[in-house]
């Protein structure tokens, strides 16, 4: 009874050593082979630059939903530190509140320059007027300026 004691204890030290051994390995592999279905899944993929017109584009539309939104705050810091050093924030606020803007959209950017860009707006506004005391709504399309200037574009108020 003894040596089928010791028999099967031999057997257990020898299994286990294996085991281990086997266990490490499959774990290795497993890391391997996600490591490497990882890098075969991902497409490289070459960042392009965004041109000038759709830089504008963005900002102007950001622009635009910030004032739909009534952030007015948001859409002066878009000023053009020109027209900021023109028109106060409180002054800005003033004019943008006379209408209230319903929706607008950016349809299209052509820029003149390396400096200067042109953008079609189009927009809906709605406007209460004082001596009928009914509010019009209306849809507008219009055009604004942006230029490059201290390392960023900015919308450049129209001249009064």
């Amino acid at each position: 009874m003894v040596s089928i004691c010791s028999q099967m204890t031999e057997k257990r030290e020898i299994e286990r050593p294996f085991r281990r051994k086997s266990q490490r390995c499959c774990k290795w592999f497993g890391v391997m082979l996600l490591t490497l279905s990882a890098c075969a899944s991902v497409p490289e993929q070459a960042v392009a630059p965004l041109d000038k017109e759709e830089v504008v584009a963005r900002m102007a539309q950001s622009r635009w939903d910030a004032m739909v939104k009534g952030d007015f705050e948001a859409a002066y810091k878009m000023l053009s530190p020109a027209s900021r050093a023109l028109v106060t924030l409180d002054e800005f606020r003033r004019k943008a509140g006379v209408a209230t803007w319903k929706a607008a959209n950016v349809k299209k950017v052509e820029c003149s320059a390396d400096d200067l860009c042109v953008v079609s707006v189009e927009g809906r506004y709605a406007v209460k007027l004082r001596n009928v005391g009914r509010t019009v709504e209306n849809d507008q399309t219009f055009s604004e300026r942006w230029r490059f200037t201290a390392g960023n574009w900015w919308y450049v108020l129209n001249a009064p």
